[in-house]
């Protein structure tokens, strides 16, 4: 049974010992306050993500968190210029941002302060692959991606729990090449996600998802 009221969930950034105001409240953050995160309270949101459940409880992942200014600095130069010279990018989040449903005109928001700020998260977390063998060994597999992304959900929960504020992005995609070089990541490594995180600029609160009733089926699909 749910401990929380789902009609009463609250707004603001503080943190929250309840797991199901955790879930119901956690939002993707893009602004932060310019309060560096304590690296004992990174370990903690780290030590969590290390609790998640792995194929044949290999554990295959490095978490790399970089709290460095200038490395940040490096990272959010480099998104930066990406971004700039990609006109199709630019008239996506153009037009996101003029359009007449909030919720797609505050995500895309974000998105550009994203794309032109992110080194103004206090801390950033490079989730990798490493020494993958079960499911798969081939870390560019659906498959693999069951061994890590249920610790980064773990993190980004705990990170919320703790007053936290994170968004799971792919841009790492974009810029892999600059990241090996930037942080040392061995060939045999494979990022999976980039994710800001720090005290948010931004209020957790209830979210807008679709309901169980298009996400359910019982027995079978139809």
């Amino acid at each position: 049974m749910s401990t929380i009221d789902k009609n009463d969930l609250p707004v603001g950034q503080a943190p929250t010992e309840n797991v199901w105001e955790a879930i119901y409240t956690q939002r993707a953050i893009r602004y932060w306050q310019d309060k560096p995160v304590p690296r004992e309270v990174l370990e903690q949101v780290i030590e969590a993500a290390s609790k998640a459940p792995s194929g044949s409880n290999l554990q295959p992942w490095v978490f790399i968190v970089i709290d460095d200014a200038d490395k940040r600095a490096a990272i959010g130069q480099a998104l930066r210029a990406i971004f700039e010279s990609n006109d199709g990018l630019q008239q996506l989040i153009s037009a996101g941002e003029n359009s007449d449903d909030k919720t797609q005109r505050l995500m895309l928001k974000g998105a550009r302060a994203f794309f032109s700020q992110l080194e103004k998260a206090p801390a950033m977390v490079i989730p990798c692959l490493y020494q993958l063998a079960s499911p798969t060994p081939d870390a560019s597999s659906l498959l693999a991606g069951s061994s890590i992304y249920g610790a980064v959900q773990n993190m980004m929960l705990a990170a919320r729990a703790l007053g936290l504020g994170t968004v799971l992005t792919t841009a790492h995609g974009m810029l892999e090449a600059n990241l090996r070089e930037l942080l040392s990541i061995p060939d045999d490594a494979t990022p999976v996600a980039l994710i800001p995180i720090g005290y948010p600029d931004a209020n957790f609160g209830p979210t807008t998802r679709k309901g169980l009733d298009e996400i359910l089926r019982w027995n079978s699909w139809s």
